[in-house]
């Protein structure tokens, strides 16, 4: 029989606590829906194995950034404000302008049309920037435009780039690249829900005139490796000698394979997810699925 750690005896009521009070977290913010229920919940937490692998599991779900549609649209808002209040400043617009009335066109001077980060036509409609495309259309009259149809712009028109999220920026710089030669005219902005301070890092430093407006600002301390040293500074992990991040790999090996870049694309190590769905850029073990892993939520 193998010797019990010191702290692992206290580790099984930590865990089942943090566990209630997630559960209890989830179903007062209303997300007992699908697809992150609370029988899919139960389900993904009993794949993990022992008290330390639950642990991980039962910190992940308390530190998921979890936006439903409406807290979604919510960001989303923010972002298009300020995206209009940029355009309306620059074309030198009335500033009594209400915002909404200028993304509606029904004002002199600016048209707007927006679509997702897509140039050969064919996006799928579950894909993220699909979904935002058609919510930005219905909730503010947005002209829906593939940007394939439409590179060169009036002088009164802008195109707003429109998705849930940005994070390492990559995706979008090779949007950006596929589509127009030359962006200083500042007529494109790109709209997101929620950004990390990488990609707006990146293109900032590859397209300067193209802004990214956000409704919430996610960074370094939103990672695995940040948060992985915070649970052990401040208690919330009790299991001596492994890390969560240590945890997490050795899952990954031994469910996967999920590939290299197992902390999701660009390996940001976050943890994001939609009512729609999860970015990559996600844990692999939120979204990805293996022979003998079930994820969370499906992409």
């Amino acid at each position: 029989m193998n010797a019990m750690l010191p702290g692992e005896a206290n580790a099984d009521r930590f865990d089942q606590l943090a566990l209630e009070r997630a559960v209890r977290s989830l179903c007062k913010v209303g997300i007992r829906r699908a697809p992150l229920s609370l029988e899919r919940v139960k389900s993904w937490i009993n794949q993990f194995e022992g008290a330390c692998e639950k642990s991980l599991a039962w910190l992940i779900l308390r530190h998921l950034v979890y936006r439903t549609g409406e807290q979604l649209e919510s960001s989303l808002r923010q972002a298009l404000k300020d995206a209009a209040t940029h355009f309306i400043r620059s074309a030198e617009v009335s500033e009594e302008v209400h915002w909404r009335d200028a993304l509606a066109g029904r004002i002199k001077g600016l048209c707007f049309y927006c679509g997702p980060p897509n140039v050969d036509g064919v996006t799928k409609p579950g894909k993220s920037g699909e979904v935002v495309t058609r919510i930005v259309n219905r909730n503010y009259g947005i002209d829906k435009y593939y940007p394939h149809d439409v590179s060169q712009f009036a002088p009164d028109e802008r195109y707003l780039v429109v998705d849930d999220g940005a994070y390492t920026g990559v995706q979008l710089v090779s949007f950006l690249e596929g589509w127009r030669n030359d962006y200083s005219d500042g007529k494109v902005a790109v709209v997101v829900g929620l950004a990390h301070t990488h990609a707006i890092k990146t293109l900032h430093e590859r397209f300067p005139s193209v802004p990214l407006f956000y409704g919430e600002l996610m960074a370094e301390k939103n990672s695995l490796q940040s948060l992985s040293e915070q649970w052990v500074a401040d208690g919330q992990w009790t299991h001596r000698g492994v890390t969560p991040r240590d945890v997490y790999a050795d899952i990954c090996r031994r469910r996967g394979p999920f590939g290299m870049a197992t902390e999701g694309f660009g390996s940001l190590g976050l943890m994001v997810a939609f009512e729609h769905g999860v970015p990559d850029d996600s844990l692999h073990l939120l979204w990805n699925k293996s022979a003998s892993w079930t994820p969370l939520i499906e992409r």
